[in-house]
């Protein structure tokens, strides 16, 4: 609690002041006559005669400061200004990239902004906005790309911003995992893609991978030997941090990456000595034998999934929903069981991400063309089906079944949407096309069984 409270007054102190605080995070700062406020981190050695690079970093969720503490290990390294809003852009992208825009500029006339050397970085939906802000800057105005999680890149517009630099950190059970992975081996890439790595769960990566990809992202001509010894110094400390943790394949897979980035301007023996060493671990051999034999396998089921997907939903084969039922049924055998290896659970929740993903990009898709009234209920029946708690699908289902006449569809999609939980009495009964059904003694019988109460009987 005592720490709670320093950490309060450290904040309200910083704010308070004309320039915050140094080299700690400081949760809440507002920009002169504004109402939104963001996180902040300077560092140690901040002077307003000086320039800095600035990593702008955009959460999807609008965790500002989370976003800043993770990147601020990284930030004190390279001597970074790190700043996040605490809310999240707008769903638009065009809206989302001119409130990008319009933080950046205000940065640079608060703060003393390298105009140089600005960096953006996005997790999950705000990485695919990032690196579209990135691609679509006619001035070539920023240096660099941190995306976590999702990302969009078209190698037409990187061809004419050649010197943008990229780097993907790509969790391991994300449900965008195959896209990054592709980019990270797509050839076409090589120029702008800096660094790649992928990281265990869904959320932050650890501060290691971010500052790697940081440091990746800033070196260049003119970065110091001292600096640069640092930044390596650095990198190997968290891979041999990984090493202890008996985490083989990430330790391997991290630090096998570091030769190419070092090599030509440091002595990278200690580089090789770890590796030789991360390769005795005995959960090093035996992981890699495991990934080895489900990669290939995972990567076939993507493809097959991916096209069914697309050929079910464009042609709606109600008949083909039975097969979606036993693929779904037996990924989440694989999550659950605790006789599969790690790496066989990981594959199987990177598959059902994916799906869930792909089932919802490819019914956004329908929502956008003159689409039948079948293929869209089709579209939300597999969106329930993939995803059992997605309550927007159960809606649409109920709406559309009504639509067609089909009272005892429009019944049974009913208590599937209670049965996840939902607690709208009001919308229930606001529900398009459900006129007739809603007054009827078997909607609010199901409704009553579930919430305790009806509007009607």
């Amino acid at each position: 609690m005592r720490y709670f409270y320093i950490f309060l007054f450290i904040s309200s102190l910083a704010v308070a002041q004309s320039t915050p605080i140094k080299g700690v995070v400081i949760p809440q700062v507002t920009f002169d006559n504004a109402t939104n406020d963001y996180s902040l981190f300077l560092p140690a050695n901040y002077t307003d005669t000086a320039t800095y690079p600035v990593v702008v970093i955009y959460d999807e969720l609008g965790r500002g400061a989370s976003a800043v503490q993770q990147f601020s290990i990284g930030a004190g390294l390279t001597e970074s200004i790190v700043a996040s809003p605490n809310y999240r852009l707008n769903d638009t992208l065009s809206v989302a990239i001119n409130q990008s825009k319009e933080f950046i500029e205000k940065l640079s006339q608060t703060y003393s902004v390298n105009k140089d050397k600005i960096i953006l970085s996005g997790y999950g939906r705000d990485g695919l906005i990032v690196t579209a802000q990135a691609q679509a800057q006619a001035d070539t105005s920023i240096y660099g790309v941190i995306a976590i999680g999702n990302a969009f890149l078209d190698k037409k517009s990187l061809r004419s911003n050649e010197n943008l630099k990229i780097a993907l950190l790509s969790p391991d059970e994300g449900s965008q995992y195959y896209k990054l992975r592709s980019y990270s081996r797509n050839y076409g890439l090589r120029k702008n893609l800096v660094s790649y790595h992928t990281y265990d769960g869904v959320v932050w990566p650890s501060a290691g991978y971010i500052a790697e990809a940081l440091t990746a992202i800033l070196i260049d001509e003119t970065t110091s030997d001292e600096k640069l010894q640092s930044y390596y110094n650095s990198d190997i400390a968290f891979g041999k941090t990984m090493y202890r943790k008996q985490e083989g394949l990430d330790a391997y897979d991290f630090v096998s990456t570091l030769k190419d980035k070092y090599k030509k301007r440091l002595d990278i023996d200690e580089q090789k000595e770890l590796l030789d060493n991360i390769k005795r671990l005995k959960n090093y051999r035996s992981d890699r034998d495991i990934y080895a034999m489900f990669s290939y396998g995972e990567d076939l089921m993507a493809e097959e999934f991916q096209y069914n997907i697309r050929e079910d939903m464009n042609n709606s084969y109600f008949n083909n929903l039975g097969w979606w039922s036993y693929q779904m049924d037996e990924l989440y055998i694989q999550i659950d069981s605790t006789d599969n290896a790690m790496i066989k659970r990981k594959s199987a929740m990177r598959l059902k991400r994916f799906v869930q993903s792909e089932v919802e990009l490819q019914y956004k898709i329908l929502q956008r063309k003159d689409t039948k009234i079948e293929q869209l209920l089709f579209a939300n029946v597999l969106r329930s089906l993939v995803n059992p708690n997605n309550q927007d699908a159960f809606i649409q289902s109920i709406s559309l079944s009504a639509r067609e006449g089909d009272v005892n569809a429009t019944w049974f999609y009913l208590e599937e949407l209670l049965k996840t939980g939902y607690t709208d009495y009001e919308a229930l009964y606001k529900i398009p096309y459900t006129t007739a059904a809603r007054i009827s003694k078997e909607w609010n019988e199901i409704i009553k069984a579930y919430l305790g109460k009806s509007k009607y009987y």
